[in-house]
């Protein structure tokens, strides 16, 4: 029997499903117990299941196939981790019940969009409700039903969006296994993610992705005792000459079809001390959250950020001359000899070759680097970013440059970029349809923006530029053991992906909410309308 689509909510809100924990585990089993009370899967137990593709915490991709006559294939995904619910603070207890969540909001002091939303019944409240738990209720009722006996309908619900996407990046390999086997033809996917309304009679639906990189850069100076600092050169000097000249930087920003990214921002600045000493620090280290769209590619970022180490580094160098210089005139330095400092900016690709260069045993060394971050990692005893970092550090060390120098790598998460606009099979026709039926069955006008710029999965269903993909999969510091992107399997894939869920405010908020029509009407006709037009 098919619940309905908001007691399937409801159900799928009831559970905790943390992002990046074990609770991720008990939502898929929910997920896989609806569909399996459904008739239609009831008859055929082989045509849904887990799909478990070596993630460190065990979490599975969980998967359901309505068999059609054809090829043709529409693919429904979404993911079913949500973020924590600690931010509901006295009433946490409540956070995964819609009901009784309301009536206590209503005695907080909330904002006066929430105010008035909580006294509408088309709006429901809940951690989870809205990104993304409508969407796979959504979808699960899709999947179950009978709307076309010509095409397949694959539900894909996966984990880990909020964190690094690993259950999207794990499908990719189910979706090539799905397709050999049961002869399918990927013409669409569709990613029920909500979206932010301007207008109230305008619905949005999104035809790519914004794409992110982090930047991570690792700065090595000279130790110097504090009050002798002309005999070093502090490494946060450096750095901080390097965010001063890339925070913020409109000249980084990408544009495409109208659309234009944030600058960067740095997200991490320190020096690697462990311990307090009057030593100028050697080491220090920034990473950076860099989004970009088609029109640049990770090559054009990693050359932009090497050239601003460069003029950064050569900044810093000019500087220490010129004090020297001053001091030496004041013969404050007791003649002591002007260290000649050179500007050195290397990839981490290419300081991983000068590290293999000067050891003979490099291999072992590294592998030896490998297996103890991915220890620390598994164990949640070091995040994947600050192992990368650490990585980058030992690696300088491994070099047997003694010299200053600063050194760029990427660290994970790495969300490639992704427009249909690029893909031969483009999405033209389904947009057409989508808005026909806003139209027609809903009074609603569509309002389709070419990016994504939430950073959403849908960064992984194509590859339209190989080459740059592996440039950045060069650079990438950590080892694949501890983050992979499987281009070979998204290249087989390259379907075109909407972005098309419901109406929903205050994501990851005590406010989180879902416009209810949406979910029980709007989108399933859509779906709908999709499945009967593929």
């Amino acid at each position: 029997m098919i619940n309905s689509i908001r007691e399937i909510l409801f159900r799928l809100v009831s559970v905790q499903s943390d992002t990046g924990t074990l609770r991720e585990i008990q939502m898929a089993d929910c997920i896989l117990d609806i569909i399996k009370e459904q008739k239609y899967f009831i008859e055929n137990p082989d045509l849904c299941g887990k799909y478990y593709n070596n993630d460190f915490l065990n979490r599975p991709v969980v998967w359901a196939l309505h068999r059609g006559k054809s090829k043709r294939t529409i693919v429904l995904t979404g993911h079913y981790d949500a973020v924590e619910i600690d931010s509901y603070g006295a009433i946490k207890e409540y956070a995964l019940n819609p009901d009784e969540l309301r009536e206590k909001l209503k005695s907080m002091n909330i904002g006066s969009d929430a105010k008035k939303d909580i006294q509408n019944p088309d709006w429901y409240f809940g951690r989870g409700i809205n990104d993304m738990k409508a969407g796979i209720a959504i979808n699960l009722d899709a999947v179950a039903s009978s709307i076309n006996e010509d095409v397949n309908v694959l539900f894909v619900a996966v984990h880990d969006e909020e964190n690094l996407s690993a259950g999207m990046r794990q499908s990719a390999k189910l979706f090539c296994e799905l397709k050999e086997k049961f002869d399918l033809d990927y013409k669409l996917i569709l990613i029920t993610e909500p979206h932010i309304r301007d207008q109230e009679d305008k619905f949005k639906v999104f035809v790519g992705t914004v794409g992110k990189i982090m930047p991570s850069i690792v700065v090595k100076g000279r130790i110097a005792h504090g009050s002798d600092v002309m005999e070093g050169l502090n490494s946060t000097v450096i750095m901080s000459e390097i965010i001063t000249n890339l925070e913020l930087n409109p000249d980084l920003c990408s544009t495409d079809m109208g659309m234009t990214t944030p600058p960067p921002t740095v997200l991490y600045a320190r020096d690697l001390k462990e311990i307090y000493d009057v030593s100028v620090p050697e080491y220090s280290a920034i990473y950076l959250n860099y989004q970009f769209l088609k029109s640049k590619t990770p090559i054009q970022i990693l050359e932009d950020v090497k050239s601003i180490c460069n003029e950064s580094f050569d900044t810093i160098i000019d500087k220490y001359n010129r004090v020297f210089d001053i001091l030496n005139k004041k013969a404050s330095l007791n003649g002591k000899i002007k260290r000649e400092y050179g500007c050195l900016v290397y990839t981490f690709e290419e300081i991983d070759k000068i590290a293999e260069e000067n050891n003979d045993n490099y291999s072992e060394l590294k592998k030896e680097l490998y297996e103890k971050i991915y220890e620390l990692v598994s164990n949640n005893k070091m995040t994947i970013q600050d192992a990368g970092v650490y990585i980058i550090k030992s690696i300088i060390e491994l070099s047997m440059i003694t010299e200053p120098l600063v050194v760029i790598g990427f660290i994970p998460p790495y969300y490639p970029s992704a427009n249909n606009s690029y893909l031969e099979n483009n999405n033209d026709k389904y947009v057409e349809c989508i808005e026909n039926t806003l139209v027609k069955d809903f009074g609603l006008k569509i309002e389709k923006e070419n990016y994504f710029m939430g950073i959403c999965d849908g960064s992984y269903t194509s590859c339209t530029d190989r080459e740059s993909e592996e440039e950045v999969m060069s650079n990438m510091v950590t080892p694949n053991a501890i983050y992979n992107i499987p281009f070979d399997d998204i290249e087989k894939i390259s379907a075109p992906f909407i972005v098309v869920g419901p109406w929903g405010k205050d994501y990851h908020t005590i406010t989180e909410r879902v416009y209810m029509p949406d979910v029980e009407t709007t989108v399933p006709g859509i779906i709908r309308e999709l499945i009967n037009n593929i």
